[in-house]
């Protein structure tokens, strides 16, 4: 099956981005690909049935994003990584169940998407975290994630990592969806600063991206359950 392709060139700002769907729901994939279309972020949104069809077709010009469906598997990603090295991975998810399976895996993702909070806004606020390196994480998946989290936390984890009461704040916004503009105006700090307590965090967790850091904050006990 020949790839939907549309291309756009939007008035409203420089776009940048070239993005892939690979999504074997038909009505989802097609409403995706009207709304990502609308998008002043985007140049070009190819959309794609299976990831073979991706890696068969998009040679030629690798995507900046690609987005994918939890619920048609992620053996594919690795594949896809390799053959479109740099592109970010975006998931979207139904819950917080689908996302644990995911990190569980061992599978390495960008950001996540809630199938029910799907909309241009949400879209556009997640490419725009992904263009500054952020990692889009809703806030109500993040808290899924910590009440689900309850039962398997260890608490006698947590001697292990210290971190400054400064550092404790900023994980805690962290977990709550925040970006690195929006912890600096919480703290009240500058972008810069802000983004120097995050990197502190990361690394203190031994994490390379805020997904991963939620998830290991919530298994070592550093952050309380609603």
């Amino acid at each position: 099956m020949t790839a939907t392709i549309v291309e756009h060139r939007p008035h409203r700002e420089s776009a940048s981005l070239r993005i892939a769907l690979v999504m074997i729901n038909d009505i989802l994939r097609d409403g995706l690909s009207v709304a990502l279309r609308g998008l002043a972020l985007t140049t070009s949104v190819r959309a794609y049935r299976s990831m073979p069809e991706l890696l068969t077709e998009a040679v030629d010009e690798r995507p900046d994003v690609l987005v994918v469906n939890a619920a048609d598997g992620v053996a594919g990603i690795a594949t896809a990584a390799l053959v479109a090295p740099g592109s970010k991975i975006v998931m979207l998810i139904h819950d917080a169940r689908a996302a644990e399976a995911v990190l569980a895996d061992g599978v390495v993702v960008d950001g996540f998407l809630l199938q029910q909070d799907l909309s241009g806004r949400t879209l556009e606020n997640a490419l725009r975290a992904i263009m500054t390196g952020e990692v889009p994480m809703p806030a109500v998946l993040a808290q899924q994630l910590l009440a689900r989290a309850g039962i398997r936390r260890t608490p006698s984890s947590m001697a292990r990592i210290t971190l400054t009461p400064r550092e404790h704040e900023t994980l805690l916004l962290l977990v709550e969806g925040l970006s690195n503009k929006q912890i600096a105006r919480r703290l009240k700090i500058s972008d810069h600063g802000a983004k120097r307590l995050v990197a502190g965090v990361l690394l203190k967790l031994g994490c390379t991206n805020r997904t991963s850091a939620v998830v290991t904050a919530i298994r070592s006990g550093l952050v309380e359950c609603a």
